[in-house]
């Protein structure tokens, strides 16, 4: 972008140049180099939004990655949360297989 922006600059200032001594030249040649003033302005601008969109863009894709950075940690946190309860219902069934096996010999004695 910096590249375009000076080559626009310089073809700016030549053309400037190119303007002083366009008191010489054919009406002709001074429309062309008018023309050739407007459309180095006009580059110049279209490289400024360039570089302005391609801020934008680098800011929009670091706050992507920002968030698929946070879902992965939630995506982790809820996976540790499964294991937890997978783990405690397994812990519950226990007890109650055991609870069944008490009652079981009591009711036996």
């Amino acid at each position: 972008m910096r590249k375009i922006r000076m080559i626009v600059v310089g073809a700016a200032v030549a053309m400037l140049m190119l303007s002083g001594c366009a008191a010489q030249l054919s009406q002709e040649d001074r429309a062309m180099v008018d023309q050739a003033v407007a459309a180095s302005k006009a580059a110049s601008a279209s490289a400024d939004q360039a570089a302005a969109s391609a801020t934008k863009a680098e800011t929009a894709a670091s706050r992507a990655e920002a968030a698929a950075t946070r879902a992965e940690a939630a995506a982790t946190a809820a996976d540790s949360a499964k294991m937890q309860a997978e783990s405690a219902s397994s812990m519950a069934a226990q007890s109650a297989d055991k609870a069944a096996k008490a009652f079981e010999m009591g009711m036996k004695k």
